[in-house]
């Protein structure tokens, strides 16, 4: 096999959560996250993923993919395209993405939002997520972001209606639920109704994915918007998705890094969705590559370095929900911890 000068490491990395973080489905005392590290001759570039057991991901599968992939086969160090040649869409894409993006900016002397050609543009305010807890904890939780213009919470429990009762109480700026797939259709529509007195922004999915009919039924019926998360991967999901949903949530790792992200942006846009750019369990790695291209977007949930304990890798900045990005070169991120 010919030399080529790339190399390419992974290593999983353990990130402590300030707190215990919990949704309809599972919870997380740590996040269990992959930093890859790409190399084409003396720059390098930094990506991360924190893997989905909901999508049959794991931090050993990743790290697997990661090490089996031939960067030789890419044209060089600004061929972004070719990742789609590499990695089918998903987690271990998404990181590999992400470092050749940081690569590439840092060859270039730009930032990644530069290289985007999004330099400069205004990010929307993201929201910062309340896990489920006991209705007292999240109140107080919500309190001490009651000057933040966003907040989003986790729903999908017996008593969820009740508990956004008491956040209303505390919080008057926008607030987003997330269902995490926790109802049944007929649950949805009925936990909607009783939650549109609350001026709900957006709900994201409501009930199990794969159910496009129900959910359709459930967008009909709410006078809350209703947006897709764990029913949506790529664009092609995207496409699947018009007249079933007011909007879908898009995430680096669901679709396999920025570029694809990219794509299914304009998919729904096309289609006359609105879009969100979520998040994941995240550092300033991923958290920046996200806030890099949320310019494109209507809402944005990028929060994940703000629920660590220690972010290992700072970059994004926040103040109040109002996201800055670093001045780069790439993600402006140091490789050393």
């Amino acid at each position: 096999m010919t030399s080529h000068p790339w190399s390419l490491e992974a290593e999983a990395v353990e990130l402590e959560l300030g707190h215990r973080f919990v949704i309809a489905r599972e919870a997380w005392e740590v996040a269990h996250n992959v930093f890859v590290t790409v190399r084409f001759g003396h720059t390098t570039g930094l990506g991360e993923v924190s893997p989905a057991g909901r999508w049959d991901e794991s931090v050993g599968s990743v790290i697997s993919q990661l090490e089996s992939v031939d960067l030789g086969r890419l044209a060089g160090p600004f061929d972004l395209a070719g990742v789609k040649e590499l990695l089918p869409p998903g987690a271990a894409r998404s990181a590999l993405d992400i470092a050749l993006h940081d690569l590439a900016a840092k060859r270039a002397g730009v930032s990644v939002a530069e290289l985007l050609g999004l330099g400069g543009r205004e990010l929307p305010p993201t929201s910062v997520t309340l896990s489920i807890e006991a209705p007292e904890v999240m109140q107080e939780r919500a309190k001490a972001y009651a000057d933040h213009p966003v907040l989003k919470m986790k729903v999908g429990f017996d008593g969820d209606v009740d508990a956004v009762a008491v956040i209303r109480e505390v919080f008057g700026g926008k607030l987003r639920i997330d269902a995490n797939e926790g109802w049944s259709g007929e649950q949805a529509i009925e936990r909607l109704a009783a939650l549109a007195r609350f001026d709900i922004e957006l709900c994201e999915q409501p009930i199990p994915a794969g159910d496009h009919d129900a959910l359709r039924d459930v967008t009909k019926a709410s006078s809350i918007p209703i947006f897709a998360d764990e029913d949506v991967t790529t664009s092609d999901d995207v496409a699947r998705l018009a007249g079933v949903v007011d909007g879908v949530n898009l995430k680096l790792r669901k679709a396999g890094g920025i570029g694809a992200t990219v794509a299914a942006v304009h998919t729904a846009r096309a289609l006359g969705l609105e879009v969100m750019l979520g998040c994941d369990l995240v550092s300033g790695v991923s958290g920046t590559a996200e806030a890099s291209l949320a310019s494109l977007v209507d809402h944005a949930d990028i929060d994940g370095p703000l629920l660590l304990a220690h972010d290992p890798y700072p970059g994004v900045t926040y103040e109040k929900g109002t996201m800055t990005l670093p001045p780069g070169p790439g993600l402006g991120i140091a490789t050393e911890h």
